[in-house]
């Protein structure tokens, strides 16, 4: 008979359509709240799911939601099957539908949860200290003491024993864990550490040898409580800056009004959209809620999902999942599941795989995550050696006491946090002043970049400022015709062309097409219409005066015949030449798909002497050229629109979108920035260079401090009451080291 899995619940549709984020044909990706996820080790174990499991594709660890993503083949394995293996490695979900919707409720448990903790393990420390304090004093001497001596030595046992038990649901069942899927976390030390102390003065206790080192235990538990509850209010305080998608920066999302006559169109904040909502999405938008399509046609690319890049059409009435990407025609959606901010947050955060960016030349995060990988054996050797050392001694209690003090004293804490702490700091100053990173990776790549890349249209010209003409005649009956094809397009000078048309009612289209970096076309009322570049339209240079040609152009063609263009007198950002001088230090390189030669002569100019302007690229020229740089052992930080260079971004080590309004979401990009902050860009390097050397300082201030504990430890100087209370310490250094040079930071710029 078959084993009933406890999990069979999650099979029901009406259930998993709360915690499933995306299903389409043999792919699901769902999410589960794990509450037992409680260090690095516990990530590494969980994110190796695909590796140990064929029908797993992708496995995605948010370590402070304690939130996981699952990508798996839904033919091969059911939702309950997932469950079950999670439960099987000891990582039961919590199926609490409530709390996965309100991720604050789950970080106020886990401290309601802690707190307790702590208040029991004081409880214990403090009784159990008193209960030690007259034998250090002295009171071998006296005569009642020592009749009574096993009263108080078994009270510390059975205090204990809750310090004992926490200890076991917070390290020894991870360590057993970790052995079991061969990582040697450093649970292992500290839990070698809680049962060798426990079972010694055990031994001591029942055997009428000593009171043991039931002080030490009871101290280390409480002193490692509270600098695990510490280090998760610094993560939900400090290092909040990629949890809340809301909190970037202001992207809005078309919501349209609608009644008997006609539709309206508003801009809102994402945070205000809500479930029942309108919203329109235009070619290249990506979807920013659960939805269903209500009018238009659908065609959406889910590559930021699944990581497949392959169309699918949705008809009316069919759902799209929130981070699928619109190819197509401007559509018209309804909200069904209200924003989920960390999903979105969690498409930007996904790693890009590429050749190029493997190659870190100095990461200082994974030099700390190296590290605490050789941390744990190296601490055990070193325990070792101690212990065989002293016990050439014949003092057993020394042996202990040595050996314990080495594997307390130690912490990995520090190093870990080193680069969170720095990076993570900077990173929220940076988006107090419109500069928005993704992650602490991008912030360390940032401080090593050398090499510049600038898009011009939309990113230095400020497209506010351009002044627009059209040359040529065009009836209002053509006028709505463009404005119904450029309603589809988020491209800038779309938008620009189409505010200055002032078209408030539209045409249907079919067929619509948009080749980035080239033009836009489709059919309006059995019409051909194709907007873009003359190459793009086919029209010769005979047609267009050649002084207009070496400016910014966009060409109208109605029914294949040309009926004229828009020309664009550029202007730029306010202090660009002065930008351009202050980041005279890096290599500045300019791609443009203008062929304005006014432009490039212009731009030479304004430019350092060893920069260098290319114009007449495509979006594939622009990745191309970042390629070859890269081959070149070359690390590019590129700035560009978002669209036409999403290609070239993507590659780049650090991708930055500039934008007006941000009014799309381009998961591609590594960071966000605001346009009028674009001239600040040398000081926000400046400071990315001054944290990554705060971060090193700190790394070595850590290692120092547990060199010089190690060292104190070995050579029996330290008693274990003692490296317990000295433990966390480390922790706390590192912590203030940080809040206070950072503060200075961004006091001083």
């Amino acid at each position: 008979m078959k084993e009933q899995n406890i999990f069979d619940f999650l099979d029901d549709k009406k259930i998993s359509d709360k915690i499933i984020d995306f299903n389409h044909k043999n792919i699901t990706k769902v999410r589960f709240l794990i509450p037992s996820i409680h260090c690095n080790s516990c990530v590494f174990i969980l994110e190796r799911l695909p590796k140990l499991h064929k029908n797993i594709f992708d496995s995605t660890i948010d370590f402070y939601s304690k939130q996981i993503w699952i990508t798996f083949n839904n033919i091969e394995l059911k939702l309950s099957d997932i469950a079950k293996l999670l439960d099987s490695m000891g990582y039961r979900p919590s199926i609490n539908f409530e709390s996965i919707e309100n991720k604050k409720n789950n970080t106020n448990l886990l401290s309601r949860k802690l707190i307790g903790k702590l208040a029991i393990s004081f409880f214990c420390f403090g009784n159990i200290m008193l209960l030690a304090i007259p034998e250090y004093v002295g009171a071998q001497e006296d005569i009642w003491f020592m009749e009574n001596r096993n009263f108080f030595r078994y009270l510390m046992v059975i205090l204990s024993l809750p310090v004992v038990i926490f200890s076991f649901t917070d390290h020894i069942k991870y360590a057993i864990l970790g052995l079991k899927k061969h990582v040697l976390n450093i649970n292992v030390p500290i839990s070698i550490g809680i049962l060798v102390l426990f079972l010694w003065s055990c031994y001591e206790v029942f055997f009428d040898l000593g009171s043991g080192y039931f002080d030490s235990l009871s101290s280390f538990s409480l002193f490692l409580l509270i600098s695990k509850i510490f280090q998760i209010h610094t993560h939900n305080k400090i290092l909040s800056f990629d949890k809340n998608y809301k909190s970037f920066y202001p992207v809005l999302i078309t919501k349209i009004h609608r009644d008997e006559k006609n539709e309206k169109e508003e801009k809102i904040l994402l945070s205000c959209l809500k479930e029942g909502d309108h919203i329109l999405i235009r070619n290249e938008e990506i979807v920013p809620a659960d939805s269903v399509l209500i009018k238009g046609n659908a065609v959406l690319d889910n590559s930021f999902i699944t990581g497949e890049s392959y169309l699918i059409p949705k008809k009316i009435g069919e759902r799209i999942y929130a981070g699928s990407k619109q190819k197509g025609e401007a559509i018209i959606i309804k909200v069904i599941k209200n924003v989920d901010h960390s999903y979105l947050s969690l498409l930007w955060n996904k790693n890009k795989f590429n050749q190029f960016r493997s190659k870190k030349l100095f990461d200082l995060n994974s030099i700390s995550t190296r590290f605490s990988q050789y941390f744990t054996p190296i601490i055990l050797i070193i325990s070792i050696i101690t212990g065989i050392y002293w016990s050439f001694s014949n003092d057993v209690t020394k042996i202990f006491q040595t050996v314990f003090s080495v594997l307390i004293i130690t912490c990995p804490c520090a190093l870990v946090l080193s680069a969170p702490l720095i990076f993570g700091n900077i990173i929220r100053f940076f988006s107090k002043k419109g500069f928005y990173v993704k992650d602490i990776f991008t912030m360390e790549r940032m401080s090593s970049a050398k090499t510049l890349i600038f898009d011009k249209t939309g990113t230095i010209t400020d497209p506010n400022k351009e002044k627009i003409s059209f040359v040529g005649k065009m009836k209002y009956e053509e006028k709505k015709i463009v404005a119904s094809l450029l309603k589809n397009s988020i491209h800038p000078l779309s938008k620009k062309i189409l505010s200055e048309l002032t078209i408030k009612d539209f045409y249907l289209i079919k067929n619509f097409r948009e080749i980035i970096g080239k033009g836009l076309e489709g059919i309006i009322k059995d019409i051909p219409v194709k907007i873009g570049s003359s190459k793009y339209l086919g029209i010769t240079k005979k047609i267009i005066n050649e002084n207009k040609e070496s400016q910014t152009t966009v060409f109208i063609s109605i029914n294949n015949k040309f009926v004229g263009y828009f020309l664009f007198r550029n202007c730029y950002r306010e202090g660009i030449e002065k930008m351009f001088q202050d980041l005279k230090e890096y290599k500045i390189i300019i791609l443009s798909g203008d062929h304005n030669d006014l432009e490039k002569k212009y731009l030479q100019s304004i430019l350092p002497k060893s920069s260098q302007v290319f114009f007449s690229q495509s979006p594939e020229d622009k990745l191309n050229y970042v390629k070859k740089l890269q081959k070149n052992g070359e690390e590019i930080m590129m700035f560009g629109d978002g669209i036409n260079d999403c290609a070239a971004l993507n590659q780049s080590e650090v991708g930055i979108s500039v934008s007006e309004n941000p009014t799309s979401f381009f998961p591609n990009c590594d960071a966000f920035m605001q346009s009028n902050c674009l001239n600040k860009i040398f000081l926000f390097l400046k400071i990315s260079k001054v944290s990554a050397k705060l971060v090193f300082c700190n790394f070595m201030i850590s290692l120092f401090y547990n060199s010089v504990g190690i060292l104190f430890a070995i050579t029996g100087n330290l008693r274990p009451f003692i490296a317990a209370i000295l433990m966390p310490l480390s922790s706390l250094s590192v912590i203030f080291f940080s809040i206070l040079s950072t503060w200075i930071i961004s006091r001083k710029f």
